[in-house]
């Protein structure tokens, strides 16, 4: 069994979102504050802690509205059912894939409740929403007019007191046909189908108080209060029972020799005359308890040199994160183990792995956590089999650059179009699917590009594609001249950029994966003229095409695409899907015009260069020839850190100031999509 879809409404910002999960390891990644720790905690609240809490703040701020339209229904005097079903409600819908064929489906059996024989899903809903009969308790003492800016401020708050006595968590199956066939459940029957895991970014490795911080012994305290489970592994209840038995050896010599002196240190109550006291005696009775020794005075070392041990706290950061992130694994296989059904599906969540890891780990423990699980089965006597999926959520390239696209689900979030100011809510955007047009080839290829380069397209706010080294040295240089000379203009310094260096014949292939991520994105690229198609390079003038593939393919509706198409093309047109491209043009009208990012330097920098000519084709031909001598990396780092006295080519200024002044794409109205 596997769980394949989890489908959340409401919850912070995630107002409507559906995650598909992998057999084994879905990784989640998005820029920071884009839902990723919503996603963990709304699974906490609502199958691993006792009884869900929530509050007014956790329900998503583009629902709210939804709570004064149902109170202007109810004092419009529509049905309960009218105004109920316009209150929001915080929602958690699971799809389980299940074998048929399976002689007994245990916990699942619940959920099973449709009659087509074909259909091997089962559907589990679970909703924080107002109890029955709240409904008049819920409204009453609110606004019986419509709501003005200061009546509105007064509702909500009143909400917020509201909500958490008035709503409650109901479960039930229903038949993912048929929303009319369902069966209402106890919190309880969905709790033993799915059981939780959490591994917090947070784990309090880093304490650094004078009192030394015991995270790994209290992990081991907890190893042995599920080994000391009547239903826990056969090898594990032996341990148990053998450190049981050895510290009751040590409480019988307590009792006969300890206690024996501890108790002439006492004196006798009759000794002090006071009437009534002479036939009560005092004794000392000292207990030890394995769980009291563990918690208390037990530490987990590391070995030395000569004999002596060092505490945990002595170990680096990184090692005592994966040792930790290890033994909270194997703790959560024995508590599976442990519980007395089996339940059917076994979900670990994981936040940041990658904490003081340094980046090759990363890639490891990414790559091991299968082999990791699997290990731990074959590690127990009964080798019962893991049901586990892992949800990894992670700000490492590293980590999401290793796992695949298959695996990766990127979360957006953004201004909802249309809505109030201040509105936001998260997508979540599966590459499995977003990338189904892309061919295997072309997807092999960026996925090995961004291995390789360890991009961070998956964490940034924007990104710059460069066709070379040249713009990829320069390019700090360049912003740091431009936000100087414009200081009241957007400064792109101040914003997340990922630049990536991809080369005019590659480029081509990240557009659908740009577009996709929506990342507004500037590619840089050379007008890279020839004098025919297939024909040789050449200076613009003489040229009527060009040879670069980016080009071709971002004009690629240009009937016929030719030079002179891209020399006459406005900044309007060479922008689309959130994305511009940029590419050599005349400094000046009708004046030269460079082929490469050299070239078009040269030509912006005569006097620097002693570039000399009367007319446009000689000082064409003169850049080009005075480029074709450069060495590009000696010549980036040269006007990158020695010499600064530049100016910067008009094509790369253009294409910077639109990606600076730039925003973040608006998510459509879910409602009125446009």
């Amino acid at each position: 069994m596997k769980l394949r879809h989890a489908k959340i409404k409401n919850f912070r910002l995630l107002a409507d979102v559906q995650l598909a999960l992998e057999d084994l390891t879905t990784v989640v990644v998005g820029r920071n504050n884009s839902g990723k720790t919503s996603l963990s905690e709304i699974i906490r609240r609502l199958l691993a802690e006792g009884s869900a809490a929530f509050q007014l703040e956790d329900f998503s701020s583009a629902c709210y509205d939804r709570f004064c339209t149902a109170l202007e229904a109810h004092n419009n005097g529509q049905d309960d059912d009218v105004v109920r079903a316009l209150i929001p409600f915080i929602e958690l819908r699971l799809t389980f894939e299940y074998d048929p064929a399976q002689p007994q489906l245990g916990p699942l059996s619940p959920f099973v409740i449709d009659l087509d024989p074909d259909c091997n899903e089962v559907l589990a809903v679970v909703r924080y929403e107002l109890k029955d009969g709240q409904l008049a308790q819920f409204f009453s003492g609110q606004p019986d007019t419509p709501l003005t800016d200061e009546t509105r401020i007064a509702f909500f708050r009143s909400l917020r007191e509201r909500i958490p006595t008035s709503f409650a968590v109901r479960v039930w199956a229903e038949d993912p046909n048929d929303a009319e066939n369902n069966r209402q459940l106890q919190p309880s029957a969905l709790k033993a189908l799915i059981k939780t895991g959490f591994i917090n970014a947070q784990r309090g490795l880093d304490d650094i108080t004078s009192r030394e911080s015991d995270v790994l012994a209290k992990t081991v305290e907890l190893l042995f209060a599920t080994a000391s489970s009547s239903s826990a592994d056969e090898a594990d209840k032996q341990i148990a029972q053998a450190l049981k038995e050895a510290v009751q050896d040590i409480q019988s010599q307590i009792d006969s020799s300890f206690g024996g002196q501890l108790n002439n240190l006492i004196p006798a109550l009759k000794n002090f005359g006071y009437p009534g006291l002479g036939n009560q005696e005092l004794h000392t009775e000292t207990l030890l308890d394995v769980r009291k020794l563990l918690s208390n005075f037990t530490k987990v070392r590391y070995a030395g040199y000569s004999g002596v041990t060092l505490p945990e706290s002595y170990n680096g950061l990184g090692a005592r994160n994966l040792i930790f992130i290890l033994l909270q694994l194997a703790g959560f296989y024995k508590s599976f183990l442990a519980e007395p059904n089996s339940p059917g599906v076994h979900l670990v969540f994981i936040e940041e792995p990658e904490a003081h890891l340094h980046p090759q780990m990363q890639e490891v423990f990414i790559r091991q956590l299968a082999k990791t699980a699997q290990l731990l089965v074959e590690g127990t006597e009964s080798k019962t089999a893991w049901p586990v999926q892992f949800v990894v959520s992670t700000h490492s390239s590293h980590i999401a650059n290793e796992a695949g696209f298959e695996s990766i689900r990127y979360f957006l979030s953004g201004e909802v179009q249309g809505a109030a100011a201040g509105v936001r809510q998260t997508r979540v955007k599966d590459l499995r699917e977003g990338l189904d047009g892309v061919s295997e080839p072309d997807k092999k290829f960026l996925h090995q590009y961004m291995t390789l380069t360890r991009c961070d397209l998956f964490f940034s706010d924007k990104a710059i594609l460069v066709e070379g080294l040249s713009e990829r040295l320069l390019l700090p240089a360049i912003i740091e001249k431009l936000e100087t000379a414009e200081p009241d203009r957007p400064k792109l310094s101040s914003q997340y950029v990922t630049t990536m260096e991809v080369g005019g014949a590659y480029a081509h292939l990240f557009f659908g994966l740009l577009r996709f991520l929506e990342l507004p994105t500037l590619i840089l690229t050379d007008l890279d003229s020839v004098e025919k198609p297939g024909g040789s390079a050449c200076e613009v003038h003489k040229g009527t095409y060009s040879s670069n593939a980016c080009l071709k393919a971002w004009f690629s509706d240009d009937n016929p695409f030719t030079l002179n198409g891209l020399l006459t093309k406005d900044e309007s047109e060479k922008a689309k899907h959130g994305n511009c491209i940029a590419y050599q043009c005349a400094e000046e009208e009708n004046g030269p015009c460079g082929r490469t990012f050299e070239d078009a330097f040269i030509l912006a920098n005569r006097a620097l260069f002693g570039l000399n000519g009367a007319t446009r084709e000689e000082l064409e031909a003169g850049a080009r020839s005075q480029a074709s001598k450069i060495k590009k990396s000696e010549f980036a780092l040269k006007y990158a850190i020695e010499e600064k006295a530049w100016t910067t080519p008009k094509y790369i200024l253009d294409g910077i100031r639109w990606l600076a002044a730039g925003i973040e794409p608006a998510i459509p109205d879910p409602i009125h999509p446009s």
